[in-house]
Formats: structure tokens, C-alpha cells, sequence
């Protein structure tokens, strides 16, 4: 044996070596090239090119001299190892692929790769590689070079090279898709995120890598993009560990560019819209304010119960004198009290049981049983339970409830049992207040009146709209929203608490609402002739309106016809009634926005349901209703859905208002997680619009935040 210690790593690198009669001569037996290849030492350490082998495992066996100076490691260090540890995290899908696929070929697919070197740093290498039988088992070859120093040279020298390392490193993932919709290649991001060996992409559908659920989407929007045409849009895509990732990607039809002849697809993965959906899947059956499911996320529930057999029994449990809670104590204790209620009846550990929140005071429980006895039961526990006082901020809230309950023995569908229950606890109520069931003859005579009097109003003028300031942190005024008032002779300004009942009761809404924008619209006008066209105008908008055909058109033309211009008006759309909008109130939203008129959806937070259909939604904007701002960092359901909201909006690009701002630590706390848009006594109240231009362009915060 030679006694160089250059030997002995060799030996300690489990390389084998034997001494030829005429010359030191190595069999490569385990860490080399193969069995039976003979090499001298000055040959294998003189080679230009690093050359390093591992094992099935990615245990590195043998590394050359070369290889040793190119990576900074010495034998002692790097030999016995995993070749793994010493690649960028980003790399390692893209080798594993790699190594899982070389056995069955002549040699592998050149890669590029980072390596750590012996100093910390990192450095480009292109890999090939080569497996070879040994008695000692499968070996892979693998030969480096590095191409640090080369693409240097290509930055100054030619754009071809830099481009492909360019593709190759970036952290983007990108796709070229031929007419037909086969992958014609892609970038080694899409096997760093993905897992997918890319080697065995190419020649596929595209679509198959997109997740089943997600593919008519994606489809209905490729197909149709036109030449040069592009789409944004977000699916989600499994990885190899089976992961359904979601990724925010553009599509490019570049089918009649004669270099590309066929689609380039870009993406990244959307972590925050990952997380934001997560936050709208969960919101879209619970109730966010107690954590219990919401109607929606019962009905689901409870309709399994009943597929599972046997039978239902359904109970509804009603908070007593909750609104003299409210108006003795304020709404914040309101709200605890309710919260109490649910976490007691949620503490309630019951076989097959399903607890909701309804809404307002409203709970509704659901058990699997095959006799009334169990619901008669659990109606007893809650009475027990869950009808005890409560103790907030020191004062002690007695807590009442009423329950009311139903079974079938058959079920054949939950609505028939929920309308029993609700008929019941209607009936105990009358029974506790007789009066509670009956109008009496001086109500009836005082909303004639009334009426009659809100008929007059209409032509007289007293209907109008006043308008409150949109503004930034600092006071700057970003816009005003239109809110309807009855300047009343004798009772003063009445706002829409006042008005609204009593027009839909007379069928005067839609004529109120006409008004109200006629006078937004010519007052936008005004602004623009005063200096201010950037002060955009909110006007509210019934979606049963939107929901026509026409309306898109008329609401452009009504805007000329005043001489508004339609990129200052701001058309708000109640959540509430954003459950479910039909194909032409869409194509009326998406009709504005083309002209130039955002679209933003009021009340933001109340209409849990809805919050899973804004991804869907055509809108440029959300305002948060303004129950979840005066519960923020006091009611902790009110500061994570006030949180939520606008990490969401954030992540889908959309302007956020905080309606409802009446001190300072609000505002404070609004724009800490965010929020730049606020509208609220704290500024201002809805006043007249010759008040709102003397506040322009800055309303003075020490100033009217004192007056209100």
C-alpha cells in the first residue's frame, strides 16, 4: 500500500486499491467508475472536472482531488456523508427526482444544482450522472463542473446561457404548454415546489397537474384567452407527497409567436391566499363570534346525523330579555353574555350531538337518537347549565333561557323538524307576553301616519342624502358615502333606522334609492367643479336592482346625464345579499368596473357565508362592518375577524374601510394590522354636502373628534 495520506483517505473512503507490478494502479471496486476499470492516481486526481460517487442512499463514497479543492472539503470531512446535506434546500426535490430516475438510463439528464462549500458559500455545479453494478451493490457516478465563473462570462457575453440559468434558479415556476395543452418543459422551480421529476413532465397534460376540483376553472378561463392574451388566476396543484399546494399563476397565449408557438405558465405558491382560504372554508360554516357552526355549517351537519339513521331530535334554545341586556348594559356585555352561552352549551360532552348558532340570541342543537327521551333529556341539562348568571367586568348579568324542541322517529329531511322547534318556542313566547303577538290600534294609526307623511317627504325634498367622509389616519378626505335622511320639520334629521321600515312597507325603497343617487351623482359633479374630483362618492345599491339586466347601462347613462364621471363613484353592495348573485348581477359588477367604477361590498364580516364566495367575487373593495371595530382588543372575536378581513383583503389586492370609528384607540389599532381607510364619528358625522366641502380637503381630528 502507498503510505501518501492521500492514500489513506481513499482507503477510509472505503475506496479499494491494489498495487500493479509496473505502476501504482487503483481497482475502483466500490467508490469508482466501475468493476474491472483500472485508473492510475495522477489520473483520477488530474482530472479538470470534480468527480465524486455515492451509494442508493446518497452517501457520498469517493471524491477526487479536484472535487476537493472545487468545494473546499477535505476527504476526512466530506466521505461517509450525505451528498444531500450538502445541497441548497431549494435543489434537493429536484436530485432526489434525478437520482430516483438515473438507474435505468446509459447516463442522466445534465442538472444544475448549489452546493455548500467548506466555507459556507455556494456554488453553481452542473450534474450528470451514471449508475454502475458492483459487487458491493449500485453505485452512481456522478461528474461536476462548476459553472460559477461561466455564467459570469455569459452575463457580459451572451443572453442564451444566462436566460436557461436564469429559468433554472429563479423561484418562480414556469411552464411552456404546446396548443394541445401538453407540458413542453419546465424550469427547475416547478420540481423544487412540486416534487415532480422533470424528466417525466414534458409530453403530459397540463391539466393533470392541476387539482381535480380546480380544473373546470382553469380550463373555462384558458380556453378562452385569444392570441397574446392573459389571465390571472389561482388552483391548487398536488405535490408529489400528495399536498394540494396552492399557487397564484399567469397564463400567456402565445400560440401565434413563432419562438414560443404555444402558452407560458408563471406561478408562485400563495402562501397567504393559502391561509386566507383556510380562514374562509372555516368562516363559511362557523359563526365566527362564538366558534359554533352557523346555519349553513348545521344544516350540513345535522343532515349527516340523519343519514346515519335512526332518529332526529332538534332543540332551539333562546336567550330571555336579551335586548334589555343590551339596551341596559351595552352591546359589548350583550355580546359576552352570548359568548357564554355558547361556550356552555359547547362544553356540553353528548353522543352525536351538533350545537349551532343561529344568529342574534339564537341557538339550535341537534342530537342522533331513537327516542324523544334524549332530547327531553338534554333540554333539562341546558336549563341546568346553561341558565346561570354571568359575571363581566364585575357585574352580574342573570342569564335566562327558552327552549324548545322537536323529534321524528323518521326523518326525511331536517327543515320539517327545525319548523316544529321554531313553532314551539313562538308559542312559548306569546304565552310568557300575550302582548308580544299583537300590534295594537295607536301602532297601526302611528305608521299611517307615518307613511303618509314619508310619501310628502319624497316631493318635497326633505329626502336627501347627507354624506360622511372616507379619510386616511390623518384626516385627508380619499371619499364620502351617501347615507339617505328625512329632514323632518318637526322631528328633526331621522336617519335610515327611521326610514327604511317604513318605505319597504310602502314599497317607497326603490323611489328613496333613486333620489339618493340622482343628488350623489350631481353632487360628484360639484366636487370635480370645486377641485376635489379626487374624492370618489359611495352610493348604496340594492342588489335586487344590480340583479337587472339592464342596470349597468342605465347607471352609466343616469352618470352622464348628471354629469358624474364614472371612476368617481364607488357602487356599495350589501354582504348580506351577496350570498348567491346570479349571472346578470355579475355581469353588471364586472360591466362597471370596466367603465372605471369600483364595486365594494358594505358591512363586511356579518354574512359568514359569503366570505368563501370573495375570491369569486367581481369587487374592488370591503368595508368592515362596524360591530367587529367597536369590539376590537375588547371582544377577541372581533379583533381576529377585524384581522382577518384584512389580511385577506391584502392578499387579494382589495381596499379596505373600517366603518365606524369613533376613538382614537381604534383608529391606533386599525392601522397597525394594516387598515388605512376609516369612516366614523371620530371624524365626522353625515353632514350636509355644503358642510362636507368646507372640510375639504382635511378634516381637523383633535377638532371634530371632540365635537362628536
Amino acid at each position: 500500500m502507498n503510505d501518501d495520506p492521500a492514500d489513506a483517505n481513499l482507503e477510509n473512503s472505503r475506496i479499494s486499491s491494489q498495487v500493479a507490478p509496473d505502476a501504482h494502479r487503483y481497482e475502483v471496486v466500490k467508490g469508482g467508475l466501475a468493476v474491472g476499470d483500472s485508473v492510475s492516481e495522477p489520473t483520477l486526481d488530474g482530472l479538470p472536472d470534480p468527480v465524486v460517487t455515492i451509494d442508493g442512499s446518497g452517501t457520498l463514497l469517493y471524491i477526487n482531488q479536484i472535487a476537493t479543492d472545487v468545494l473546499g472539503w477535505t476527504r476526512e470531512q466530506i466521505v461517509g456523508s450525505s451528498v444531500l446535506d450538502l445541497l441548497h434546500p431549494d435543489d434537493l426535490n429536484l436530485v432526489v427526482s434525478s437520482m430516483a430516475t438515473v438507474g435505468g438510463k446509459e447516463f442522466g439528464d445534465l442538472i444544475l444544482v448549489r452546493a455548500r462549500t467548506g466555507d459556507g458559500s455556494w456554488i453553481g455545479l452542473e450534474v450528470r450522472g451514471a449508475t454502475r453494478q458492483t459487487p458491493q451493490g449500485d453505485i452512481t457516478i456522478l461528474i461536476l463542473r462548476d459553472t460559477t465563473h461561466r455564467h459570469r462570462l455569459e452575463l457580459d457575453q451572451g443572453e442564451v446561457g444566462v436566460l436557461r440559468a436564469v429559468m433554472a434558479n429563479m423561484h418562480g415556476m414556469v411552464a411552456l404548454v404546446d396548443p394541445d395543452g401538453r407540458v413542453r418543459s419546465i424550469n427547475g422551480a416547478v420540481t423544487r415546489l412540486l416534487g415532480h421529476d422533470p424528466e417525466l413532465v414534458p409530453g403530459r397534460q397540463f391539466i393533470d397537474f392541476v387539482h381535480p376540483d380546480d380544473r373546470p376553472q382553469v380550463l373555462d378561463i384558458v380556453t378562452s384567452l385569444g392570441p397574446f392574451e392573459s389571465a390571472q388566476l389561482d388552483a391548487r396543484f398536488p405535490s408529489t407527497s400528495g399536498e394540494a399546494i396552492t399557487c397564484e399563476f399567469t397564463v400567456n397565449n402565445m400560440s401565434d409567436d413563432p419562438t414560443v408557438g404555444g402558452y407560458v405558465v408563471s406561478g408562485q405558491v400563495a402562501a397567504g391566499l393559502t391561509d386566507a382560504r383556510n380562514r374562509v372554508d372555516f368562516l363559511a360554516d362557523h359563526d365566527v363570534r362564538t366558534g359554533l357552526l352557523n346555519r349553513d355549517g348545521f344544516m350540513k351537519a345535522a343532515n349527516e346525523l340523519i343519514g346515519q339513521g335512526s332518529g332526529i331530535g332538534l332543540m332551539i334554545v333562546d336567550v330571555m330579555a336579551f335586548r334589555s341586556i343590551n339596551e341596559l348594559y351595552g352591546e359589548p356585555v350583550g355580546d359576552a353574555v352570548l359568548s357564554a352561552v355558547a361556550a356552555r352549551i359547547d362544553e356540553i360532552r353528548w353522543p352525536d350531538l351538533v350545537t349551532a348558532r343561529f344568529g342574534g340570541d339564537e341557538f339550535v342543537l341537534a342530537v342522533r337518537s331513537s327516542s324523544d327521551s334524549a332530547i327531553e333529556m338534554l333540554r333539562e341539562r341546558i336549563s341546568r347549565e346553561v341558565a346561570q348568571a354571568v359575571l363581566i367586568d364585575g357585574q352580574e348579568i342573570n342569564v335566562g333561557v327558552r327552549t324548545a324542541s322537536a323529534f321524528d322517529p323518521r326523518p326525511e329531511g331536517l327543515e320539517s323538524v327545525l319548523a316544529s322547534a321554531s313553532n314551539e318556542l313562538m308559542r312559548i313566547k306569546r304565552n310568557a307576553d300575550p302582548q308580544s303577538g299583537e300590534i295594537s290600534i295607536d301602532s297601526i294609526n302611528e305608521r299611517r301616519q307615518h307613511l303618509d307623511q314619508l310619501r310628502a317627504a319624497l316631493t318635497t325634498g326633505e329626502i336627501q342624502p347627507f354624506f360622511q367622509p372616507i379619510v386616511a389616519a390623518d384626516g385627508h378626505v380619499l371619499s364620502v358615502e351617501a347615507l339617505v335622511r328625512w329632514v323632518h320639520p318637526v322631528r328633526g334629521v331621522l336617519g335610515v333606522g327611521e326610514i327604511l321600515p317604513i318605505a319597504q312597507m310602502a314599497g317607497l325603497a326603490e323611489a328613496i334609492d333613486e333620489k339618493v343617487l340622482d343628488v350623489s351623482l350631481a353632487f360628484a359633479r360639484r366636487l370635480t367643479e370645486a377641485g376635489y374630483g379626487d374624492v370618489e362618492v359611495h352610493v348604496n345599491v340594492d342588489p335586487k336592482v344590480i340583479s337587472r339586466a339592464a342596470f349597468a347601462l342605465d347607471f352609466l347613462e343616469r352618470c352622464a346625464r348628471h354629469g358624474a364621471r364614472p371612476e368617481q363613484i364607488v357602487v356599495e353592495l350589501t354582504e348580506t345579499d351577496l350570498l348567491a348573485p346570479g349571472v346578470t348581477s355579475l355581469d353588471n359588477m364586472q360591466e362597471l368596473r370596466r367603465a372605471g367604477t369600483h364595486v365594494s361590498i358594505d358591512d363586511f364580516g356579518t354574512g359568514y357565508s359569503s366570505l368563501s364566495h370573495l375570491l369569486e367575487l367581481p369587487v374592488d373593495g370591503v368595508k368592515i362592518d362596524r360591530k367587529f371595530v367597536a369590539g376590537i382588543d375588547i371582544d377577541p372575536a372581533a379583533t381576529n375577524l377585524t384581522t382577518a378581513i384584512l389580511g385577506l383583503s391584502e392578499s387579494l389586492q382589495l381596499g379596505c374601510v373600517a366603518e365606524g370609528v369613533e376613538q382614537p384607540y381604534q383608529r391606533d389599532r386599525l392601522v397597525s394590522l394594516g387598515c388605512n381607510a376609516f369612516q366614523g364619528w371620530l371624524y365626522s358625522p353625515a353632514v350636509t354636502p355644503d358642510e362636507v366641502i368646507a372640510l375639504l380637503p382635511r378634516i381637523d381630528i383633535a377638532t371634530t373628534g371632540a365635537n362628536a
